[in-house]
């Protein structure tokens, strides 16, 4: 039973993150910029210094844009080989939070943390989004779990130590110093909330160093002989700077990342009550306060760090959610054995309504104007499996608690795996490049120009599968620009661009949706080739 059960479970989560992967087009900026990267190092050859649009970019490590290189070769550079390595990750990272709560609560624990979290919209998206969070989030967990295992003496070989070590380095790989500072931090926490400080030297181990060494250094020599200015940019501009300051224009405030959190947890959010209940009920039969510590230190410390952080974006706090989905699934796992469906469970069937009515209701509520028995109707297989996933906890008592959990991955697997068309439907006019990039098909000629005014969508080279002229903007290529010689030709203020859009050359210029009188003032005698919420596409002459 045990056996069989998760065997069919991780098939699957397989079969389940790996569908549709491509049905939604790049979204930009982030999507189009991680996959673009990639796609220029195998066109350079160049897998030591990153480039974006031809120019150096240096604000990442690269082992991400090595993963996704990987995919697009054996894939192709499609939607699908882009998001391919991501996808992988989250399957690994679902595996690894089944390791997590499997050895502190059992096989059951492991199974609900892994359920909770493969089907909780945060993990979901995030981790089928070309970004390379999901990533940082999986490696961080593969360096703190088995750091805290060693520790613990729940498994004192040292070899889970120098994994440990060799996780971080790995994580340093993909977005630098937090891949270092978390999972020290989160086991100096727990040291110390346990009173075990003295313990601190037994974190050391010679062969994790030399490990750890021998991932990070070859990389970062490489790319300071490359690029004299890099340990300056990369360790003070965006470690620090990042952190500290506001100037990548990503200020939230200190609450930005709590609905982020309770959002992220849909649809299971619906069962926390019941869970509260069991936990509450079971007695200190939850987990020992050694792991409990351990689980908190992890999730509150870095949910913290990046609340206090002058920069926010919601796919930061993904390192979080793999202690947290175990802490409620061992929640769960009280939850199955002591459930008698005394008392219905009506709030999922509550949730799912509503959210159902807000699903259908989207379009009239954003820019995305659509025919509504249109969306009504693509949205309609999703809300269907939204709803009967609500109405299914009402039957408790006859299906039992354990039942309501497994179906409940299911039904919720396929209620995620259904949205992405309306998603793909829905973004596709103005949070990707596409559409737009199809209708240059055809008609880009290779000696032509394509050029962007006052805009950087970083997906067009992805799919035009060429560089772009940038008029009037560098913006997070400023550091590369200023360095590239050629960037007489692709970095252009006005005077320089209307000289180019003069010549005998054909030049394509993409621009904010809203751009229309702009183009009417400076180029009236432009040809327009497609509008929409994308932005607008203009050309000198056919």
């Amino acid at each position: 039973m045990r056996n069989r059960t998760l065997l069919l479970f991780f098939l699957a989560v397989g079969v389940f993150y790996f569908s549709a992967l491509g049905t939604i087009p790049l979204l930009e900026p982030d999507e189009g910029r991680y996959a673009e990267i990639p796609r220029e190092m195998l066109v350079s050859g160049d897998f030591v210094t990153p480039h974006l649009n031809g120019v150096v970019y240096l604000e990442k490590p690269p082992l991400y844009y090595w993963g996704t290189a990987a995919s697009l070769r054996l894939f192709g550079e499609t939607e699908f080989g882009a998001r391919f390595f991501t996808a992988a990750v989250s399957v690994a990272g679902i595996l690894l939070t089944y390791w997590m709560g499997a050895a502190l609560g059992g096989w059951r624990t492991g199974l609900y943390s892994a359920i909770v979290l493969s089907t909780s919209l945060y993990h979901y998206t995030i981790g089928r989004l070309h970004t390379l969070d999901m990533t940082l989030a999986v490696l961080l967990a593969l360096s703190i779990f088995p750091g805290y295992l060693h520790h613990s003496g729940k498994s004192p070989r040292s070899s889970y130590l120098v994994l440990s070590y060799g996780a971080a380095g790995l994580a340093f790989l993909t977005k630098g110093l937090v891949g270092v500072v978390f999972p020290l931090a989160v086991l100096a926490l727990w040291l110390a909330f346990s009173r075990r400080h003295r313990e601190y030297a037994k974190s050391l181990s010679l062969p994790g160093l030399a490990l750890f060494l021998a991932i990070v250094l070859p990389w970062t020599f490489l790319v300071q002989r490359a690029n004299p200015d890099f340990l300056w940019f990369f360790f003070i501009h965006e470690q620090f700077f990042r952190y500290a300051t506001k100037i990548h224009h990503h200020y939230e405030p200190f609450w930005y990342f709590v609905p982020v959190l309770v959002a992220g947890f849909f649809p299971w959010v619906a069962f926390l009550r019941r869970v509260a209940v069991s936990v509450r009920a079971s007695r200190g039969a939850f987990l020992p306060r050694e792991d409990l510590v351990f689980l908190l230190s992890w999730s509150l410390f870095i949910f913290l760090f990046f609340s206090f952080s002058g920069s926010k974006l919601a796919t930061y706090i993904a390192p979080v959610f793999p202690p947290l989905a175990v802490l409620f699934g061992r929640g769960l796992a009280l939850w199955t054995e002591r459930e008698d469906g005394a008392v219905r469970c009506r709030f999922p069937l509550a949730l799912s309504a509503i959210l159902s009515v807000v699903i259908l209701a989207l379009p009239s509520f954003s820019r995305q104007r659509m025919e509504p028995a249109a969306w009504a109707w693509v949205c309609a297989l999703p809300v269907a499996f939204l709803l009967l996933w609500g109405a299914m906890p009402l039957f408790v008592r006859r299906l039992g608690a354990e039942r309501v959990v497994l179906l409940s991955f299911l039904l919720l697997a396929l209620f995620l795996t259904a949205l992405n068309r309306p998603a793909a439907l829905f973004l596709e006019d103005y949070k990707s490049v596409k559409n737009l990039s199809g209708a240059l098909q055809g008609v880009l000629r290779p000696e032509d120009v394509l050029a962007q005014y006052g805009r950087y969508a970083q997906g067009l080279s992805f799919y035009t599968k060429r560089r772009t002229v940038l008029v009037n903007v560098r913006g997070e290529l400023a550091f590369g620009a200023d360095r590239a010689a050629d960037r007489a030709d692709y970095f252009l203020d006005d005077r320089e661009f209307r000289k180019l859009w003069d010549s005998p050359r054909r030049v394509f210029c993409l621009f904010r949706r809203d751009a229309m009188p702009l183009i009417r003032e400076k180029f009236p005698e432009h040809r327009l080739l497609y509008r929409s919420g994308e932005g607008i596409l203009i050309v000198n002459h056919l």
